[in-house]
């Protein structure tokens, strides 16, 4: 997810099909050689936190299991055949380890502000999946595999600019909880659609309680931050988008279209930030 307070409707690209992945790496620029993929998403202090963490989840894709994130071309033939696509088309270079959909926080209840067009049963099941496409995003960041975001595979590309190491950037780390703290599930209407450019008719609302910020690392140990790339306590953002299913990463809200709920934006996103 971007977040800045600059966000200007983005029209997100169709779900990619695996046979229609371009091998194009656009903005984001090629994962780094050497980059060690770890999957940790890092946090201001080593205390633990209290959150439960989801283990199971019907909407979880099923992956054969990878111990540890490894490299693509070191992993067995069985997991470079499951994860070929991608590769090829330049999306990853490692592959993940297979729990890294099931490490992220329970997603909270889902407020179901549809007046009964949608029950809250699915409700609740679009914002697991923004949850685990949040999680996706998260691994992706920290494992400098951000081709998932130029192929807009976990997420449109268009909501995910500017993730580019600086020039002698070793990788990027998440500081803080990443991590939607409320979420709530609102109907677009007509006009909205038409002023966001999408024909999506859903958007979940969602609040980070903590800030967040995500950091580029040198080799001397000091950090950069990623313009668009961080929210401070209190932040709202909306991204309208529908479920889509995807193969490897299992349920994700797909998003057409996001923006930051700022006293800075126009009305119609104000508007859709209320309701």
């Amino acid at each position: 997810m971007r977040v800045d307070n600059g966000d200007r409707p983005r029209m997100a690209v169709a779900p990619v099909t695996l046979l229609l992945l371009t091998a194009l790496m656009t903005a984001c620029g090629s994962p780094q050689p050497g980059l060690s993929a770890s999957a940790h998403v890092e946090t201001p202090t080593a205390k633990a936190s209290a959150t439960p963490i989801v283990t199971v989840d019907p909407g979880d894709p099923t992956l054969l299991p990878v111990p540890a994130d490894v490299a693509f071309l070191q992993a067995s033939i069985a997991i470079q055949n499951e994860w070929r696509t991608y590769y090829a088309t330049g999306a990853i270079t490692v592959v993940p380890n297979s729990t890294v959909p099931f490490t992220r926080p329970a997603t909270p209840p889902v407020v179901d502000a549809t007046n009964g067009a949608v029950s809250s049963t699915t409700a609740q099941q679009w914002g697991d999946a923004l949850m685990r496409e949040t999680a996706w995003e998260n691994w992706a960041i920290t494992a400098n595999q951000v081709g998932l975001f130029d192929n807009g595979i976990v997420s449109a590309s268009q909501t995910e600019p500017g993730l580019v190491l600086p020039q002698g950037a070793t990788g990027f780390r998440i500081v803080g909880p990443r991590w939607p703290s409320s979420l709530r599930l609102i109907p677009l209407s007509s006009a909205s659609q038409t002023f966001l450019g999408t024909t999506d008719a859903y958007a979940l609302v969602f609040t980070f309680n903590a800030g967040w910020s995500v950091q580029a690392v040198f080799p001397n140990g000091t950090t950069h931050a990623i313009t668009d790339q961080s929210a401070a306590a209190g932040t709202s953002v909306f991204v309208a988008g529908k479920l889509t299913t995807v193969a490897d990463f299992g349920q994700l809200w797909y998003g057409s279209a996001s923006f930051v709920c700022n006293t800075n934006e126009p009305a119609p996103v104000l508007r859709i930030c209320a309701e």
